[in-house]
């Protein structure tokens, strides 16, 4: 079997309702400007620890916030297979331990269904488990006519919401001994003092998330209302501080709002007439969701639906407008800044330099006391880099779950284990 070859990023000739930028993904040894990788051991190289025996047959919080760059095991990988019968492992595997239908009600037979060729799992001619073929994937008519996308080569790439995509994929357990050059999220605790003191100390504490679809919680399974019913990134972290901290009185509040960018958060109007007419009605956006909320701790993820407003700021400006406005109401209040995923890199969903986001808000960190930043961007970067020499990596198709720009269960692993590991340290995963 042909190893896979390096993951192509390709640039649609078309225009897609907004002005793209050229298509490329940032590779791994890239330094976006966010200082040094807190628990990287100078290689990008993490020690494995033995995390075997974790339950994988049922949605479990600590399986699934348990580090993708620790463990000698990973737990229910996604993969979808589409035009090819093959698809890559983020690692080699050791030993595959189950494979099985992404709602893990269905357990597929190695040997029947598929083998394990070197880093990818290979489906078999008569194979049960859901394959594509060109043709599917790039139907003659678009799967959700709201969502029209040419494809170069002819017909309409598969783009839709609701569990189809994630019906498609499989969820693989496996064990390894490699490891991968991962850019370590940063560690943030010190810039969270009253945070620490009132969960430590048994207090009442509001926590708030705010931001697009992605931290509504589009698509986990929770959100999709589909088995393994795996937590969105954002309950995921709410999950993970009420088990940690049990005597704490801990309320949240999600007020994020799907199609929405950071104008459309910081109470500006965006300029496009499908962000500006949601939720019209209810005013500042801002004012509603956020102030008014009076949080302590203060998550904003904004950035998936911001468009390359490059050479200026408005981006940057409107998170810093955000800052300063909670800040004049609360100057107690502690931020948690959340850089995204990319969208689909060889689509026109692909259309800024998604980098130099995450520097803006590296910029803003500096700018202010108490304002924190998890860089989910560089740890989802970690994981669909393909390394040249062994094939091992994610594609995008394998971990998400609209194929344009919504994570599926696995990478909304990534976000959380990314945010809790920048908020509570390396060795959050022992704390539950």
């Amino acid at each position: 079997m042909k190893k896979l070859k390096k993951f192509l990023c390709l640039l649609l000739g078309a225009a897609f309702a907004l002005s793209f930028a050229a298509c490329e993904i940032p590779g791994s040894g890239e330094n976006p400007g966010i200082g040094e990788n807190p628990g990287d051991n100078g290689n990008g190289e993490i020690k494995l620890e033995d995390n075997s025996g974790m339950p994988d047959d049922s949605y479990n919080l600590k399986t699934y916030l348990y580090p993708l760059w620790e463990g000698t095991t990973v737990y229910n990988e996604t993969l979808w297979f589409i035009v090819n019968n093959y698809a890559p492992l983020l690692y080699e595997p050791e030993q595959v331990l189950s494979v099985r239908s992404y709602d893990l009600k269905t357990t597929y037979t190695e040997g029947v269904d598929y083998v394990v060729d070197g880093n990818s799992i290979v489906l078999l001619s008569g194979s049960s488990i859901p394959f594509m073929t060109e043709s599917q994937y790039f139907p003659s008519s678009p799967p959700t006519p709201s969502i029209s996308l040419p494809h170069d080569g002819g017909g309409y790439w598969y783009i839709t919401e609701g569990n189809d995509i994630s019906m498609r994929q499989v969820v693989v357990t496996y064990t390894h001994k490699g490891t991968r050059d991962w850019t370590m999220p940063r560690i943030e605790t010190d810039k969270f003092p009253q945070t620490m003191q009132k969960l430590e100390n048994g207090e009442s504490i509001k926590i708030v998330f705010y931001g697009d679809s992605i931290t509504v919680g589009a698509n986990s399974s929770e959100f999709l209302g589909i088995a393994p019913h795996a937590e969105s990134y954002a309950n995921m972290v709410k999950s993970y501080i009420e088990a940690r901290y049990p005597q704490a009185d801990v309320q949240f509040a999600n007020t994020a709002v799907g199609g929405t960018d950071s104008n459309w958060g910081n109470g500006e109007p965006a300029g496009v007439s499908a962000i500006d007419q949601i939720e019209a009605d209810e005013g500042d956006h801002f004012q509603l969701r956020v102030l008014d909320e009076n949080p302590d701790l203060l998550f904003i993820a904004y950035g998936m639906n911001d468009q390359d407003y490059s050479p200026d700021a408005r981006f940057k400006d409107n998170i810093a407008s955000m800052i300063e406005k909670v800040r004049a109401q609360n100057p107690n209040v502690e931020i948690m800044l959340v850089s995204g995923m990319i969208a689909n890199p060889e689509t026109a969903f692909y259309n800024k330099d998604y980098l130099a986001y995450q520097e803006a808000l590296s910029e803003l960190c500096e700018e202010y006391e108490k304002v924190g930043l998890a860089t989910t961007l560089n740890t989802v970067l970690s994981v669909y880099d393909l390394d040249e020499n062994d094939g091992n990596g994610k594609r995008f198709q394998d971990c998400t779950a609209n194929n344009a720009n919504h994570p599926n269960d696995f990478l909304m692993r990534v976000y959380a284990q990314t945010i809790v590991y920048s908020l509570f340290g390396e060795d959050y995963i022992d704390h539950i």
